[in-house]
C-alpha cells in the first residue's frame, strides 16, 4: 500500500503542478487582455479628447469672430459719426473763415 499512496502523491502533485501551470497560463493571457484593453481604452480616452477640444477651439473662435464683427460693426459706426461731426465742424470753419474774411475786405 505504500507504494500505491507514494504513486498517488506523485499523481497528486503532477496534477497539481499541472493546475498550476495551467494557471499561470491563464492569468498572464488575463494580464495579456486586460494590458490590451487599457492601451485601447486610453487611445480611445485621448481621441475623445483631441475631437472635444477641437469642438470648443472651433465654438471659441467662432465666438471671437462674432465678438469681432460686433466690435468691427459699432467701431464703423462711431467712425461714421465722428465723420459727420467733423466735417460739420469743418464747414462751421469754413464758414467763419469766410464770413471774417468778407467782413475785413468789407472793412477795408
Amino acid at each position: 500500500m505504500t507504494i500505491e499512496v507514494v504513486k498517488e502523491i506523485k499523481d497528486a502533485e503532477v496534477e497539481a503542478e499541472k493546475i498550476i501551470s495551467e494557471a499561470k497560463a491563464e492569468a498572464n493571457t488575463l494580464v495579456g487582455k486586460a494590458r490590451e484593453e487599457a492601451r485601447q481604452l486610453v487611445e480611445k480616452s485621448e481621441t475623445e479628447a483631441k475631437k472635444e477640444a477641437e469642438a470648443l477651439k472651433k465654438q471659441i473662435l467662432q465666438q471671437a469672430e462674432e465678438e469681432i464683427k460686433g466690435i468691427r460693426s459699432e467701431t464703423e459706426k462711431e467712425l461714421e459719426h465722428i465723420r459727420k461731426v467733423s466735417q460739420g465742424k469743418i464747414e462751421e470753419a469754413a464758414e467763419l473763415i469766410i464770413s471774417r474774411v468778407v467782413r475785413k475786405d468789407a472793412n477795408i
